[in-house]
């Protein structure tokens, strides 16, 4: 497997620094998801405008800063995800690739593909709605062209990501035990949404905590990840097990 200039080397002091970022970018993220998210909903007829409905009542500064923090805390999960790859590279090159692919790909497309969008879409319809109903539709147009695209094309970089993590935790190709298979991020995605629910998309509280799902879920697999991190004698041991040569970490 070419490395392309990224390590997979066993570290565990660096895999608990890159934790560490991991989970402080989800806060930062999760709070620009909810400066984007808490507003109070005036119209939600289709996909599009259920995503904008709030975009009226946000102020430009709150559109400004939580699209800002959402970018910026999105590329350091990005990269954080070298975490997981570092802990898997060694005994399964191959689950390593497809998960170093998902990576560079959710680095290319989520920050500002798929957030950083989303605050230009709620910002444009906010000026675009009081002109008229069909200037407002432009913006319906926009997210339909170059909102949708970029997320399928997401979710086919993500979803092989959340597999072979699962399964490279489930199958001991890393040093921890197998049920830290359930720290990912669509398991703790569950209970945002599930929250979000109980208290109401249609308040701006419950708007808010469901726009965050994806940060919980990520905060989740990061926090989970870091509090039950091995020991150095664990990985110690796991290296030998698998004929790890201690030099190269």
């Amino acid at each position: 497997m070419d490395n392309i200039g990224i390590s997979d080397h066993l570290d565990r002091k660096r895999i608990e620094r890159l934790l560490k970022i991991g989970l402080l970018a989800s806060m930062i993220t999760g709070t620009g998801d909810f400066l984007l998210g808490y507003g109070t909903d005036t119209v939600s007829v289709d996909l599009a405008t259920r995503l904008m409905a709030s975009a009226p009542s946000l102020s430009d500064v709150q559109l400004i800063i939580g699209g800002s923090l959402g970018m910026f805390g999105i590329f350091l999960e990005g990269l954080s995800c070298f975490a997981i790859y570092r802990l898997m590279a060694d005994a399964s090159p191959k689950y390593a690739h497809i998960y170093r692919s998902g990576i560079l790909g959710y680095i290319w497309l989520a920050p500002i593909g798929c957030h950083l969008n989303i605050a230009v879409f709620n910002l444009a319809y906010k000026y675009l709605l009081p002109v008229s109903d069909r200037a407002a539709h432009v913006a319906d147009i926009l997210f339909y062209a170059f909102g949708i695209p970029v997320y399928v094309l997401l979710l086919i970089f993500w979803l092989p990501m959340m597999v072979v993590q699962f399964k490279a935790f489930a199958e001991g190709m890393t040093p921890y035990p197998s049920c830290a298979k359930w720290f990912n991020v669509i398991v703790g995605s569950i209970p945002a949404l599930l929250l979000s629910l109980v208290i109401g998309l249609s308040t701006a509280f419950g708007a808010a905590v469901g726009t965050m799902f994806l940060s919980f879920g990520n905060a989740f697999m990061f926090g989970g990840l870091l509090v039950t991190l091995p020991d150095e004698s664990c990985f110690s041991e796991y290296k030998k097990k698998r004929g790890i040569d201690d030099e190269r970490s």
